[in-house]
């Protein structure tokens, strides 16, 4: 029996088929070839960061520019300021790589909740018979409107999770920063100690050898010496540990930091804090109102990871209305083609799911728990930033009231030493004595300094509590979404399709 042939409308409609399947398959996007990562290539790239990169100067330049009351840059070498230390660790480090990273996943997951479902074809191949179906589904309810608000709400919370990476990229490069200023403060104050404490020692050795003093007061003098050497060695580690923790903050190697003139004049010596920034007592703070009230109220309003929050809520509010439209079914339109003996068949078949053994209640109550989950999550969010604003303004105010305290010792040490000198040149005071208020003042000023360096670690804390620049008012954080370098991990970064 021979065969028949399939009639040439048959055949058109045949290599009409093939060849919108060949389109589709082909497609039209353009796909991002394949990339592997180079440890030996990103390991080079890390190891070559340095502060007088071109790119990096016009990155700090150009937020500069940006900021309230700029100036024009002043010719040569940048100052290394707080500031500019900053905008360097925005320009490098790599936790804002992870965080911008995720906001372009979050980005992309709008186009795919954006998407429509795409047809699919059924064919029955010649020469017998040929026929042809198009299944096309039609979403129906707000199902695709709540997948876009829900990509859209996890994008705004990716945008705002990248704006607190660079909150915690300054506060690293902030304390970072205090703590280096620290342990070269100390150890020039103990270097001010050493001197007068040794002179002491030689001084009591004297008098012991005349017999005029016993050999517990030279040992005295001695166990003060060592420990101020001991002191100095431990100022000279913390020294070098807060150097390599502010390479680490920047994100760039030690080495990098060799010769590198750093200004800290805005850690050593942050503006005084506005009347609606320093931190008042706690009577007005347990109404709500005062000076704290409204600190209060501003973080938990404005914080980036407050927004944060609020956008997962949002995502997870709009899942569980997605689930919900999902107890209705969708629609199948099925138009077909069908050819058999000479004979054409046209066709169309509506289908859909038929809901009896479920109406999706697992999903909808999974969301329903995510939701609830969030808005946990937010209420401790909350909380946490009232009691990191309690505790940063009980710690600023305890530290303020021990450098009042500081100071007033200070003072009187100080006094004590001029009068002591004073003594010793007009010969009614011996040398031992002389010295012995010297090493009384500087010790006096080490006090000093750990009071001082208390209050300015709870400026910070009062800083990380409310977002807020405080040691350089009026700074902002440039955008933070289009990456300022164009390499990752050692390697160009795929450019978009």
């Amino acid at each position: 029996m021979r065969a028949r042939k399939c009639p040439r409308p048959v055949a058109a409609a045949c290599g009409a088929v093939l060849a919108v399947f060949a389109a589709s398959a082909g497609g039209c996007a353009r796909a991002p070839s394949s990339q592997a990562l180079s440890p030996d290539a990103a390991a080079t790239a890390l190891e070559g960061r340095r502060l007088d990169d071109p790119r990096l100067l016009a990155f700090i330049s150009a937020a500069e520019r940006l900021e309230p009351g700029a100036v024009a840059p002043s010719a040569g070498p940048p100052s290394w300021t707080l500031r500019r230390l900053t905008l360097a660790a925005l320009y490098f480090h790599p936790d804002l790589d992870v965080a911008r990273s995720a906001l372009a996943v979050a980005e992309a997951g709008k186009v795919t909740a954006a998407e429509r479902p795409n047809p699919s074809v059924a064919l029955v191949p010649p020469p017998f018979l040929f026929g042809a179906v198009v299944n096309a589904v039609i979403e129906t309810g707000s199902k695709r409107s709540e997948r876009i608000a829900n990509a859209t709400a996890l994008a705004d919370a990716a945008r705002q999770d990248l704006i607190t990476a660079g909150w915690q990229v300054r506060s690293g490069v902030r304390d970072a920063l205090l703590a280096l200023w620290t342990a070269r403060e100390r150890a020039a104050l103990l270097a001010a100690e050493a001197a007068p404490a040794r002179r002491l020692v030689a001084a009591q050795e004297a008098r012991l050898a005349a017999g005029a003093a016993d050999a517990a007061e030279v040992s005295a003098v001695r166990i003060g010496v060592m420990n101020v050497a001991s002191a100095m060695s431990d100022a000279a580690r913390a020294e070098a540990l807060a150097e390599a923790k502010l390479a680490a903050a920047i994100g760039i190697p030690l080495a990098a930091l060799s010769g590198v003139a750093l200004d800290f004049d805005r850690i050593a010596h942050p503006p005084v804090l506005a009347a609606d920034l320093a931190p008042g007592d706690a009577e007005g703070e347990a109404q709500g109102g005062g000076v704290e009230g409204r600190l209060r109220r501003a973080a938990l309003l404005g914080r980036s990871d407050v927004k944060a929050g609020l956008a997962s809520y949002a995502a997870a509010d709009a899942a569980l209305r997605a689930e919900i439209a999902n107890r209705y079914p969708n629609l199948t339109l099925s138009p077909g083609y069908n050819w058999y003996q000479g004979i054409n068949t046209y066709a169309i078949a509506p289908g859909f799911d038929l809901p009896i053994l479920n109406q999706n209640q697992g999903r909808i109550g999974e969301a329903l728990a995510r939701r609830n989950q969030e808005a946990a999550r937010f209420l401790a969010l909350e909380a946490r930033i009232i009691a990191a604003l309690d505790q940063a303004g009980a710690d600023y105010r305890a530290a303020e009231a021990g450098l009042h305290a500081a100071d007033a010792l200070l003072a009187l040490e100080a006094a004590r030493a001029g009068e002591i000198a004073r003594a010793f040149r007009a010969g009614a005071a011996d040398q031992p004595t002389a010295l012995a208020g010297e090493v009384d003042e500087a010790h006096a000023r080490l006090s000093w300094l750990d009071a001082r360096v208390a209050e300015l670690a709870a400026i910070g804390e009062l800083e990380d509590a409310l977002r807020q620049p405080l040691f350089d008012p009026g700074a902002t954080l440039p955008d933070l979404a289009p990456p300022p370098r164009a390499e990752f991990a050692g390697a160009a970064l795929p450019a978009h399709p």
